[in-house]
């Protein structure tokens, strides 16, 4: 099934594909919408064809590859600042393509009253939870309560977040998956990185995240140095960018360690610096199921993480170590450096990729995107014919 041109975006025909409408705060990366453009990457796009509004627009992010890859963007104002102005524009959006599907990937439920425009619109509109808390605990109940009572779609990174997002209403697990093959260790992509900055006898130590409050990264920070003073030879990544990230460049000068921490910045060879690494640290305040994690354990990455993450992340054997961030820098630092000890340290050109443990926990990207075709072609069925 395809969904028809006729006037607007969305209406069937033999050669146009569906195509779905995603709302995102922006397309820069990041969690969520890595695994976005995960799926639109891998998704037969004769069949499924992804546009996007965002509330940031820039060059800086995945704008060029999506209408690359033939999506649209659209830019409103934030539903925060400018209400009226959002929800009138996605409406006429969504009414004037046709869109038969919309999706609204979010952290809270703040963003009801777009769910609701988008299903008033036309479109079957879809929520997908993305985290387990938020800090706008009360605007987040106030949404879930107009989310409780919408005839809606109810996607969750994992049973956490949908209870987080929905309550005790039925949802559907989507997990955040990958391309296994990408991501699994190789020892040329290893040695090129540990090349390019110079650290080809060192023992390193990262963190990919953009640098938001959540992701904790003055802690992490404090962590690098312990570390740093355990081991003359440690080195220490942090991969991402965002509004903190020229804050934490002179906590670490603060510190005392800023010569051994690179501050990459947004690159989009993570699976060669997850390669590269000999311990991934993860010491987040609150999180979903971080698709990085899923990665670090495609790479065959010791993964030492905070107890405020989803649970379920943890898909392989032997790679996932928690704790809690209320214990000190030290202890922190103390587990990594054995964690590099025990396991990376011994094997630095040889980590086992858990392939199958991996695609049987759901996070074949392969497999997901099969799901996903069927049911944006069923849902825009359903629209075709007025159900």
């Amino acid at each position: 099934m395809k969904w028809n041109r006729r006037k607007g975006i969305g209406m069937i025909s033999e050669q146009e594909p569906v195509r779905v409408l995603h709302i995102v705060g922006s397309m820069h990366p990041g969690g969520m919408e890595n695994f976005i453009m995960n799926l639109y990457r891998t998704i037969d796009r004769t069949k499924v064809q992804f546009d996007f509004i965002v509330h940031q627009s820039g060059d800086a992010g995945y704008e060029k590859e999506i209408r690359d890859m033939g999506g649209r963007i659209y830019a409103l104002p934030r539903l925060t600042a400018h209400p009226a102005a959002n929800l009138k524009g996605l409406y006429r959006i969504v009414k004037d393509g046709h869109y038969p599907v919309v999706i609204r990937h979010t952290p809270n439920a703040l963003v009801a009253p777009q769910v609701i425009t988008a299903s008033r619109a036309g479109a079957w509109a879809v929520c997908h939870s993305h985290n387990t808390t938020d800090p706008k605990k009360l605007l987040h109940k106030l949404g879930k309560l107009l989310l409780r009572f919408c005839k809606i779609g109810r996607f969750a990174c994992s049973k956490a977040a949908g209870i987080w997002m929905f309550g005790k209403k039925e949802c559907t697990v989507v997990h955040n998956a990958v391309d296994i093959g990408k991501f699994c260790f190789d020892p040329e992509k290893r040695a090129r990185i540990r090349r390019e900055f110079s650290l080809e006898d060192r023992h390193i130590y990262g963190h990919v995240a953009n640098f938001i409050a959540s992701k904790n990264h003055t802690f992490l920070l404090e962590i690098y140095q312990e570390i740093s003073r355990m081991d003359e030879r440690a080195a220490f990544f942090c991969i991402g960018d965002g509004e903190l990230r020229e804050q934490m460049e002179r906590e670490a000068e603060r510190l005392g360690i800023r010569d051994n921490v690179f501050f990459t910045g947004v690159r989009h060879d993570v699976d060669a610096f997850l390669s590269a690494m000999d311990v991934l640290i993860f010491p987040s305040v609150f999180e979903g199921l971080p698709l990085t994690l899923i990665e670090a354990q495609a790479a065959g990455l010791p993964c030492l993480i905070s107890k405020a993450v989803d649970a379920g992340v943890k898909v392989t054997d032997g790679l996932i170590t928690w704790k809690s961030i209320d214990e000190p820098k030290e202890a922190w630092a103390a587990d990594a450096a054995a964690l590099y000890q025990s396991s990376a340290g011994r094997f630095p050109d040889n980590r086992d990729c858990q392939q199958e443990a991996i695609a049987q926990a759901g996070y074949d990207i392969r497999k997901l995107v099969k799901w996903y075709e069927n049911y944006f072609c069923t849902e825009a069925s359903k629209k075709q014919n007025g159900k």
